[in-house]
């Protein structure tokens, strides 16, 4: 078990994942950095550090992350968005593929990518955009990275999934709902703490 002191970097902290995972990270065992386009802070009053960062300069990026011990993707769309030019391409495989290269040059950090574990039939191409960031850490960070694999992650602060998340999860004794595994944010988040400090969550083995 990891006692000491570890520097995490989150892509994406100031999103509804990021955000749920930083509220269960202590800052007596956690020295958190939140990556994101704006660099907001929360007005919650936490501890952690808030970087605005273009993903499309890896000096920026390296600069942070040269010396973390974990970076997490947290970023991603769950739908495109034409209006604002958001597809899965360009806001979550691209951001991943480049925080992986930088991680590449970093020999101590470990990388932690938020999967998902499957999808109904509408949602193959935000499946498909998972799996391609899945196979890039396979090739380029093969002892490095680690995947989870939730389903609908819901929380009462995101009206828009908290009705949907919490009935999945009450079916989950259908097979069907069982696969797409709702889980809460809070749930989730304390999973990936247990992984940061060593241990096997249940999130990094696919349902099927």
């Amino acid at each position: 078990m990891t006692t000491t002191k570890q520097k995490i970097v989150i892509a994406g902290g100031t999103g509804f994942v990021g955000q749920g995972i930083i509220k269960q990270l202590p800052p007596q065992l956690f020295d958190v950095h939140s990556l994101s386009r704006h660099g907001r802070q929360p007005k919650n009053g936490d501890s952690t550090t808030y970087h605005a960062v273009d993903f499309n300069q890896p000096d920026k990026l390296q600069a942070v992350i040269m010396d973390a011990d974990w970076v997490i993707d947290a970023i991603g769309i769950l739908l495109p968005n034409p209006i604002k030019k958001q597809n899965y391409q360009n806001s979550s495989y691209e951001p991943a593929k480049k925080l992986i290269d930088v991680v590449v040059q970093s020999p101590k950090t470990k990388f932690l990518f938020v999967s998902a574990n499957t999808g109904p039939f509408f949602m193959r191409p935000y499946l498909k955009a998972k799996r391609a960031v899945e196979e890039d850490m396979a090739q380029l960070l093969p002892k490095r990275s680690f995947s989870v694999y939730p389903g609908i992650i819901f929380d009462k602060d995101r009206t828009s999934s908290y009705l949907p998340g919490l009935m999945v999860a009450r079916l989950r004794g259908i097979s069907y709902f069982y696969k797409l595994r709702a889980i809460p944010r809070t749930y989730f988040a304390k999973e990936i703490k247990k992984i940061l400090l060593g241990h096997r969550s249940e999130l990094q083995q696919r349902r099927v």
